[in-house]
């Protein structure tokens, strides 16, 4: 084995000091010396304090606990054991990450500390009903929906959807959708593009998982339209999508009032109605999405104003029934 010279050790003890230690597992002087000779390079005592006192001068923060056997260990990282956890974490339960790719991140996140903490990543947490995305491309069609973005440039690709024997299929026969990106947006585990759509002259959405052949295009994209607000079209279009937007006013049970703060935050007008239950006034948009959500709470979130309102819910529910009933 061709030995490690001279100009080499440094990036070696380096390399060592980064896969292999840690305030618990730190190295002693004579440990490194006997590293580096098996490996046959020159190695003393002085050459080692020589080599970390250059890695410290290039601002390497290597930890010294000095006793009559000096030891060394890399302290300060660019991620923390805990903030490492928490990525992982987000990894594995993120819907529109696949589990291969999620497996080649988590990989990626345990390098960025030592093997023994490393081994401390592996992760117990469990989601419930999660469904990984199977788009294997989807990383990358970010990235290029992100270059885009940034370089002011119009975007090409095609959507696909799913019949009901659960294939795939291409919309619209396949044809190119050509689209000016403005923003990436998060909601509901999802990811969504917002951008100008050439064909139907106006700002819409779309699912990037369910994009494929996307390519950027030297073609410069279309402003963003004057008075549009993204932050605040993302408000309007992704709490409760869309639809007339319109102020409703709800009867809740006590219990309910996490998921009405989850839902339009802390803000949200609420008041006393019995001891039991509150009133609360949101601001929504008249959609299926906005009634699917209250009749998710099987009936301790009651619409009580305005009146339209209610009777549309009320009716939606009935022809619900009626439909089951009819089976």
């Amino acid at each position: 084995m061709e030995g490690i010279r001279n100009k080499q050790r440094p990036f070696r003890l380096l390399k060592y000091l980064y896969e292999n230690t840690d305030e618990e597992h730190p190295v002693t002087t004579s440990e490194l010396v006997e590293i580096f000779k098996a490996e046959d390079a020159h190695a003393s005592r002085k050459t080692v304090k020589d080599d970390i006192d250059i890695l410290t001068q290039e601002g390497f923060d290597i930890i010294t606990i000095r006793s009559t056997q000096n030891s060394f260990f890399l302290g300060g990282r660019t991620m923390e054991v805990p903030e490492l956890k928490l990525l992982i974490d987000a990894v594995s339960s993120c819907r529109f990450i696949s589990k291969e790719k999620s497996a080649v991140l988590i990989g990626k996140l345990k390098k960025m500390t030592s093997k023994e903490q490393a081994a401390k990543l592996t992760r117990h947490m469990y989601v419930a009903d999660r469904v990984k995305a199977d788009n294997h491309q989807l990383l990358y069609i970010v990235d290029t929906i992100t270059d885009a973005i940034n370089e002011g440039n119009k975007i090409r690709f095609q959507y696909f959807d799913y019949n009901a024997s659960k294939e795939r299929f291409l919309r619209h026969d396949g044809a190119e959708y050509k689209v000016s990106p403005y923003a990436l947006l998060w909601d509901d585990n999802n990811y969504y593009m917002c951008g100008y759509s050439d064909e139907r002259e106006g700002i819409t959405n779309y699912r990037v998982d369910r994009m494929c052949n996307t390519h950027k295009l030297a073609e410069a994209a279309v402003p963003l339209p004057a008075g549009i607000d993204i932050e605040e079209y993302v408000e309007h279009q992704f709490r409760m999508f869309q639809g007339e937007e319109v102020d409703v006013t709800l009867e809740c049970e006590n219990g309910m009032m996490r998921y009405i703060i989850d839902r339009f935050g802390e803000d949200v007008e609420t008041w006393n109605i019995t001891d039991d239950a509150f009133g609360v006034k949101v601001h929504v948009t008249d959609s299926p999405t906005f009634y699917g959500w209250v009749f998710s709470f099987a009936g301790k979130v009651k619409i009580t104003g305005p009146d339209r309102i209610r009777d549309k819910y009320g009716e939606m529910v009935s022809a619900a029934a009626e439909g089951n009933a009819a089976e």
